[in-house]
């Protein structure tokens, strides 16, 4: 049973929001340099990472603190591009029964980063950690 819902349509969809806000901030200069994304650390990753990494968030959700910072990579997914992040969980909260927390993590790939802020919550302290969508109450 997973713990994290992270899948790479979700990855994607974060990279062309990414892509959106760049383009709505300077519009001049991102519309003759969006070539960058086709070297995201996101445009790299397979599904097999996705278990892999999941893990690793799962680990960090339930064991780590505040600002503990835990590395993870693709090795052994069999994805021939090296995928790194460094993972770590920030502002944690309660929000009436739920708790919830942001996962920052910095993905690397061929030299290039990406920082993604994923927002997670559970319902109760016995259930599972959810990752959440914008402006989920």
């Amino acid at each position: 049973m997973s713990l994290i819902h992270f899948s790479r349509a979700r990855s994607l969809a974060l990279g062309t929001a990414l892509v959106v806000g760049a383009a709505l901030a300077a519009p001049a200069f991102a519309a003759s340099n969006l070539s960058f994304m086709g070297n995201s650390p996101l445009a790299y990753w397979k599904q097999r990472d996705t278990a892999s990494f999941a893990k690793a968030a799962r680990t960090v959700l339930v064991e780590k603190q505040d600002n503990e910072t835990t590395d993870w990579t693709n090795a052994g997914t069999g994805n021939t591009v090296a995928i790194a992040a460094q993972i770590t969980p920030t502002n944690t909260h309660k929000d009436g029964e739920r708790t919830c927390r942001d996962l920052v993590v910095l993905l690397t790939a061929k030299g290039q980063e990406v920082t993604l802020k994923l927002p997670a919550c559970k319902a109760s302290d016995k259930a599972e950690w959810k990752l959440q969508k914008r402006g989920t109450p």
